[in-house]
């Protein structure tokens, strides 16, 4: 019988069926015959059910060791989110506390809160319409140059007078660039604060090729700026996409405090455009693999290596960036199985640029007075400064004339190097045990804290320095004056924005990773930033505050807006959000 649905060329006829149906004769094996196979046979049988038994508990052992060690760096990646959405909250009161907006701000606070909300969704949606075209950097170059052309419309107006700080950085460039040697007596007490002599020496560059003009710096800060936009797209677009590379540039750009001070000869756009250059650095180096070649593992730590120098002879606190860097490639969490030898080479070439960073730290007052032909006082003498400074109640962790003065008055009584060093610093000893002192016996440590976090935070930095920079002649001082209600008031309610959105975009990663696409990565990432938000804010803590030394923390604050920007237009993914307690 044919059955249709079977393979004809299965079938078999009836005579085979029964052929192969019978029995089969058992053969005669005499016991020698059996001896021998059995003696020829390898003993093995027993012995790999015992390996294969052992394999697998080792596999499993190896798959329970690497879930523990998962969860732990997710239980590290968590803390640190944590502790950073804490700040930023603390951030956020501390930032409307300093702007003192209060009684006749009503109008103010209104109108430019809706100013806020316009810039933000234009810059969303320029950002949604740029990035799907063909030439998006050509569109955004062109958006961030008419920015930078009101500046330069703005400083051939409105004049400005360097004072302080900005007049030493634009006295000692003019002097380099004119052939004037820098001397003991001339640098003073900058002596003991080797970056101002570090930026005076950066903007002399400048100063030498176009002109020893105050507007040259001036010029330079926004083309430095207009710079670091495009920085910031190229990090946030490698790290992210596109379209937040071009919403995270927008958002940089238009905030208004940093808009302003970047008008005025500042060290902080360099220090920005360094730090930018040391994070793309290390998202290449993040991206290195084992068949890349040790030429470009080399690159990668030279890159490092030079920026890194260079930003902590603007700021000494990139040893924070350092510090966190090595945090995250501890922490970092992925699915893929590096070898050892990856690992290895991975952490051979980090803790090699480390110990670069650190011996030039320890080693920068000698390489300063070789360089500079004066002498330069040990850093331990800046540290200390900054830290009674940083710790004195009388003004809340912000500069102290009084503290200074020790400074002052060692310079002019020790001309003896070595000695005006261990004055200078038993001299800041005792003032900081006074000031801690002082703190624990009142119980003042948190109003202390309060306020010293409010004045890191305050975000009308950029209207003051204005005004204090502004030259007697000038003519539109007082239009200037008169709009500081509405000028502060944008500043803070902008800088709000960002922070509450930011908080806002952190807090739903961390609730709902397991939902959102690509979560381990976007969880590192997110990590990441918060490392240099938890890292810049308590370690600036430590020491002296000004509301401009915050401005280090645009760069991890727009680039968490990108990846709100990211989880926001996701077009062909659904978010399944369950909440389980």
């Amino acid at each position: 019988m044919n059955y249709p649905w079977i393979n004809p060329s299965h079938q078999m006829s009836r005579s085979a069926y029964k052929q192969r149906s019978k029995p089969k004769k058992r053969p005669n094996i005499h016991f020698s015959t059996l001896n021998s196979a059995v003696a020829e046979r390898p003993p093995l049988s027993f012995g790999r059910t015992r390996a294969r038994h052992r394999d697998n508990s080792f596999s499993d052992r190896l798959v329970n060791d690497r879930s523990e060690v998962q969860s732990f760096k997710l239980f590290g990646q968590s803390v640190a989110i944590l502790v950073a959405i804490s700040l930023l909250i603390f951030m956020s009161v501390a930032t409307w506390k300093g702007a003192t907006m209060t009684g006749s701000f009503g109008l103010e606070i209104f109108s430019m809160t809706l100013v806020t909300v316009i810039l933000f969704i234009l810059s969303y949606l320029s950002a949604s319409y740029i990035s799907v075209r063909n030439k998006s950097f050509v569109y955004l170059v062109i958006v961030l140059l008419v920015i930078a052309l009101i500046k330069v419309f703005i400083i051939l107006t409105y004049n400005i007078g360097p004072t302080s700080d900005y007049f030493n950085y634009h006295y000692f460039a003019y002097a380099k660039a004119s052939g004037i040697p820098w001397t003991k007596h001339m640098i003073g007490t900058n002596m003991f604060f080797p970056h101002v002599l570090n930026i005076a020496m950066m903007y002399s560059i400048p100063y030498s090729l176009i002109g020893t003009n105050y507007v040259t710096s001036q010029i330079l800060n926004i083309a430095i700026t207009m710079f670091d936009g495009l920085l910031i797209y190229k990090l946030s677009a490698s790290m992210i996409n596109k379209q937040a590379g071009i919403f995270s540039a927008l958002i940089f750009s238009l905030i208004p405090s940093y808009f302003m001070y970047s008008l005025i000869n500042g060290a902080e756009p360099m220090y920005i455009t360094f730090l930018l250059g040391i994070c793309i650095s290390f998202d290449t180096f993040l991206k290195r693999d084992a068949h890349d070649t040790n030429a470009k593992w080399v690159a990668s730590f030279l890159s490092l290596a030079v920026l890194v120098i260079l930003a902590y002879m603007v700021r000494p606190t990139i040893g924070i960036w350092v510090v966190a860097g090595f945090i995250y490639i501890i922490f970092m969490r992925t699915n893929e199985q590096y070898t050892y030898k990856f690992k290895l080479t991975r952490y051979f070439f980090f803790a090699a640029f480390t110990l670069v960073f650190i011996t030039f730290s320890v080693l920068s007052p000698k390489i300063y007075s070789a360089v500079y032909g004066i002498p330069i006082a040990s850093s331990s003498s800046m540290n200390r400064y900054s830290l009674a400074t940083g710790t004195s109640p009388e003004t809340n962790g912000a500069y102290n004339k009084h503290i200074y003065d020790i400074m002052n008055k060692n310079y002019k009584e020790f001309p003896e190097q070595a000695k005006m060093d261990s004055m200078t610093n038993k001299d800041l000893n005792k003032r900081i045990d006074s000031n801690i002192n002082e703190l624990n016996g009142q119980n003042k440590w948190g109003i202390f804290l309060d306020q010293k976090y409010t004045q890191f935070s305050n975000e009308d930095y950029g209207y003051n320095w204005i005004l204090y920079n502004t030259a007697k002649s000038n003519h539109h001082e007082g239009s200037f004056y008169s709009m500081k209600k509405s000028l502060v008031a944008l500043s803070a309610i902008f800088y709000e924005f960002i922070v509450i959105l930011c908080i806002f975009t952190m807090s739903f990663i961390l609730l709902f990773a397991p939902r959102i696409p690509d979560s381990i990565n976007t969880v590192n990432k997110l990590f990441y930033f918060s490392l240099l938000l938890d890292g810049f804010i308590i370690g600036s803590m430590i020491f002296e505050v000004q509301g401009r030394y915050h401005t280090v923390l645009y760069i991890p604050l727009v680039l968490i807006l990108g990846l709100g920007v990211k989880l926001l237009t996701e077009r062909n993914r659904k978010f399944q959000i369950t909440l389980t307690i």
